[in-house]
């Protein structure tokens, strides 16, 4: 779950810059908003995958 979040969260990282370029390139507003805002989600997504990764395996090891 940790490589999956960490995935994602760089992804989400990429395209939220990705999306800042095409906004000052003259882009479509439509096109470079859908892009930061599946980016953001991207991000936040792999966030919350990280801390649940962290605290699962906080949580294997006292249990042992």
């Amino acid at each position: 779950m940790g490589g999956l979040g960490a995935s994602l969260l760089c992804l989400g990282v990429c395209g939220s810059i990705e999306s800042a370029f095409l906004k000052h390139s003259g882009t479509p507003t439509l096109q470079w908003v859908l892009l930061g805002t599946l980016s953001l989600f991207l991000l936040v997504l792999g966030s919350v995958l990280l801390i649940k990764a962290g605290l699962l395996e906080k949580e294997i090891t006292t249990a042992k």
